[in-house]
C-alpha cells in the first residue's frame, strides 16, 4: 500500500468531481483506475520566466548556497520541534530544483508533496523522484477544496507572488488544523534592486510587515528571526552599490559573492545563537501555526 493512499487529490479538470490517489508512482483516478497521470497539472504561471533564468537555474542546480543550506537546516528543525501531527504530510510550495526534498525524505519521517507553478521544473523533478507526488499549480488558484497537509513550506516564494496576502490565505486553507507554515523571504525593503527584478521579486520584506501579513491570514507566530545577521552590513553595501550605480552584471556578481568560505563561517557562528532573535539579516524566517 502506498504511503500516500490516504491523501486525495482533485481532478486536474475542475469540471470533473473525481479524486486521485498516488500509488505505484502514478496518480490514479479512484473511480476510473485506468486514468493516470505522472504529475497533476492544475494551473501554471510562467509569467516573466525567461530562458536566462532557466539557464541560471540549471547552472546552479547542484550549487549549495551557504545561506540556503542554513535555511533548509532550520526548516528541518522547525518540522521536528513544532509539528506534532501523526500524518506528517508536508507540502512544499515552490519546490524549484528540489533541494529540500532529500533533506526531508532522508532525515525525517515525512510524506513529501512537491509543487511549483513552473511546469518544466516539476516535470524534471518527477522523473528524478518518481516515488513522490508532484503538482503543477499556482497558489493563487488553489485547486484543493480541503486541507491536505500538516506542514507547508515556502522558502523564497512569497516575494514572487504579486498578491502575497491572498497567497497566505490560500496557504492557510491547505493546512490542516493546528498545521504549521514555514516561510522565508528576502529581507530589507530598502535594498530592493535590479538583482531582485531579474529574479522576478515583487518586493523585499521588513519583519514587522511580514508578521502582520501572516497574522492577518489566520496564523499565530511560533518563531521568527533573520538569517545572515552577521553578513548583513556587507550585503547591504553591495545591494546599495548596485542600486545606485545600476551594475550590469548584478546577478553574476552577487552569486559569486555568496559562495565564499567566510560566509559559511559566519553562518555557523549564527547557528550557535539561534535561540536569540536577530533583529536584521538578509532573509526573514518565520514559523507560524494555523489558528484554531
Amino acid at each position: 500500500m502506498s504511503m500516500y493512499n490516504h491523501i486525495k487529490f482533485p481532478h486536474p479538470d475542475k469540471n470533473k468531481n473525481e479524486e486521485f490517489i498516488f500509488e505505484d508512482q502514478l496518480f490514479r483516478n479512484v473511480k476510473n483506475r485506468n486514468e493516470t497521470f505522472e504529475v497533476l497539472e492544475f494551473s501554471k504561471n510562467d509569467k516573466g520566466w525567461t530562458d536566462e533564468l532557466n539557464e541560471m537555474s540549471e547552472k546552479h542546480i547542484d550549487f549549495n548556497h551557504p545561506i540556503d543550506d542554513a535555511s533548509r537546516e532550520l526548516c528541518l528543525e522547525f518540522l521536528k520541534i513544532f509539528d506534532k501531527s501523526k500524518d506528517k504530510v508536508v507540502l512544499e510550495v515552490g519546490c524549484s530544483n528540489g533541494r529540500l526534498i532529500n533533506s526531508i525524505t532522508n532525515k525525517i519521517d515525512y510524506k513529501y508533496i512537491g509543487s511549483d507553478a513552473v511546469k518544466n521544473k516539476i516535470l524534471s523533478l518527477s522523473k528524478k523522484y518518481y516515488d513522490i507526488p508532484f503538482l503543477i499549480f499556482d497558489l493563487l488558484k488553489n485547486p484543493f477544496k480541503k486541507s491536505i497537509c500538516n506542514a507547508l513550506v515556502m522558502l523564497n516564494v512569497l516575494e514572487h507572488i504579486e498578491n502575497d496576502n491572498l497567497a497566505l490565505l490560500e496557504a492557510n486553507k491547505l493546512l490542516k488544523e493546528n498545521g504549521i507554515l514555514i516561510l522565508e523571504v528576502p529581507s530589507g525593503k530598502f535594498l530592493y534592486d535590479g538583482y531582485d527584478k531579474k529574479l522576478l521579486h515583487y518586493r523585499r520584506y521588513q519583519m514587522n510587515e511580514l508578521v502582520k501579513k501572516i497574522e492577518n491570514a489566520g496564523f499565530e507566530i511560533e518563531y521568527k528571526t533573520h538569517l545572515g545577521f552577521l553578513i548583513f552590513p556587507v550585503f547591504a553595501v553591495v545591494k546599495l552599490f548596485n542600486k545606485i550605480f545600476k551594475s550590469k552584471n548584478i546577478v553574476t556578481e552577487q552569486a559569486k559573492a555568496s559562495s565564499n568560505i567566510l560566509l559559511k563561517i559566519l553562518l555557523s557562528i549564527e547557528k550557535k545563537f539561534r535561540k536569540f532573535y536577530f533583529p536584521f539579516g538578509i532573509r526573514c524566517y518565520v514559523c507560524a501555526r494555523k489558528k484554531l
